[in-house]
């Protein structure tokens, strides 16, 4: 277990490094002073919670009516977007944005608002953790955005226990 942690840690560290290095040596003169800057901050143990509320932002203005589906880590995360999201003069406006939680250590009744229908005008956002994917189905969900980290099981050898840690996902889940 503790080669396999070790093997975990090695290959996180190796995909943010590259990333980094990437980043480092591009030539962005072709993008906005905004963009370059957003570049520079990239931290790849976080999770873009700016650019979750811009992709939001984009579909509620630019697309048709439907429900999003916003994958997130755990209720840490889904509750800390939840937060900024409800502070945004838009996605936080109730008249035009319903916006919904769903983890399985919510109650069943609250679980079970994802499922009906918002009235019309109002646009559905679901913040749930990648799990709802393989475990429900929300019919009138036609946007999908992905944090791109999913919680994996690794081993915490100064504790002698297993534990979940965000992860990057691989590219055959993030097209699944």
């Amino acid at each position: 277990m503790q080669k396999q942690a070790q093997a975990f840690k090695k290959r996180k560290s190796q995909i943010a490094s590259s990333v980094e290095d990437v980043v480092e040596v591009a030539d962005y003169k072709g993008y906005s002073s905004h963009t370059r800057e957003s570049l520079s901050c990239w931290n790849p143990d976080s999770i873009g919670f700016n650019l979750i509320e811009h992709v939001l932002c984009h579909i509620i203005k630019k697309e048709r009516p439907s429900a999003v589906l916003v994958f997130m880590t755990g209720w840490d995360d889904i509750n800390s977007l939840k937060d900024q999201l409800q502070a945004h003069p838009i996605l936080g406006d109730p008249r035009r944005v319903l916006l919904l939680a769903c983890h399985g250590s919510m109650a069943s009744s609250e679980q079970r608002l994802i499922f009906d229908k918002p009235e019309d005008g109002v646009r559905k956002i679901v913040l749930a953790t990648n799990m709802a994917e393989t475990s429900i189905t929300i019919n009138d969900v036609v946007f999908v955005v992905d944090c791109g980290k999913a919680k994996e099981t690794s081993y915490d050898a100064l504790n002698n226990t297993p534990c979940l840690l965000p992860s990057w996902i691989s590219k055959a889940a993030a097209r699944q």
